[in-house]
């Protein structure tokens, strides 16, 4: 099966799931079709802010739902999308610019700093500023720029270990290695739906998972145990499908969580205990064409099959 690049998971779901809630982060529930149209949108704001094809985006942000939107903005620009943290400055020093999330502004200006590259803000507007804003750019109407989507398959069906029916736990760093790949990108592949949690621990993961009626858990062992010390006492659980480890649990805490949430635990292949976050699954380029197109922004509906 050919590997496909982010871009197009995220394209193909839009076509075969339009009307599916593909993110919820708080009371906002995003669709598919919505969210392809806004990350559409949002390369039209990195386009105008001197983005071009084969450049790097930098992104700081939380699991929020700008992630998502910025992260294949990127891509739907033709830029690379390199997730980074406070730590990992060598990774922005190579990007046209850095899009920093304004929960995370002061940090954002020290990477932009240390990093010598320029910075823009994305999320709610928190007080007057002089950073300039995505949002801004991204609603010019004479900033607009001929994309297309990338070419789909209308007979692929890429393989995934969840369904469309799935509603995943999103608690991990959507800007890691494990993050980007298992609650990212493998639950836009099969259509799922993600539910953001922006800062991990048990309560309120357990509370979140049963709001959302969470099907599948992608975590590491501290999760696991936090999720278990949580449990006690209580009597309604989520129903947890299918869960997903970083690493091998220890015996006993798999055996305990098997057994608490009468469910499964996987490994996830090939994966480290490295939290820093590293450069995409794949590097994007330009996708080729099937036809010319703008990217959506205010005021246009997304088509399905378009």
């Amino acid at each position: 099966m050919t590997a496909l690049s982010p871009a197009t998971v995220l394209a193909g779901s839009a076509h075969r799931h339009a009307d599916t809630v593909a993110v919820v982060d708080g009371r906002a529930r995003v669709t598919y079709a919505e969210l392809w149209l806004e990350a559409r949108c949002y390369g039209t704001g990195l386009r105008a802010a001197g983005v071009r094809d084969g450049d790097t985006v930098a992104l700081l942000a939380p699991n929020v739902v700008d992630f998502p939107r910025v992260y294949y903005g990127a891509l739907a620009a033709g830029a690379v999308a390199v997730p980074v943290g406070v730590q990992a400055v060598h990774l922005a020093r190579d990007a046209r610019l850095l899009v920093c999330h304004t929960s995370q502004l002061a940090a954002g200006r020290r990477v932009s700093a240390r990093a010598g590259v320029p910075l823009l803000t994305v999320g709610p507007a928190r007080g007057p500023s002089e950073v300039p804003r995505l949002e801004d750019l991204s609603d010019v109407p004479g900033h607009l720029a001929a994309f297309a989507d990338p070419v789909l398959d209308p007979a692929e069906r890429p393989e995934s270990d969840l369904d469309g029916g799935d509603v995943v736990l999103g608690c991990l760093p959507l800007g890691g290695r494990f993050g980007q790949s298992v609650a990212l990108t493998g639950t836009f592949r099969a259509g799922a739906t993600l539910v953001l949690l922006s800062r991990f621990t048990g309560p309120a993961a357990l509370d979140l998972m049963l709001r959302e009626e969470v099907t599948v858990f992608h975590g590491t062992s501290a999760m696991y145990a936090a999720l278990l010390d949580a449990a006690r006492g209580r009597r309604a659980l989520p129903r947890l499908r299918r869960c997903v480890s970083r690493a091998p649990l220890p015996p006993s805490l798999r055996q305990r969580f098997t057994t608490t949430f009468d469910t499964v635990v996987d490994v996830a292949e090939g994966e480290g205990e490295s939290s820093v976050p590293g450069p995409p699954a794949a590097a994007v380029r330009p996708a080729r064409r099937i036809r010319s197109r703008r990217l959506g922004c205010h005021g246009e509906r997304y088509r399905r099959g378009q």
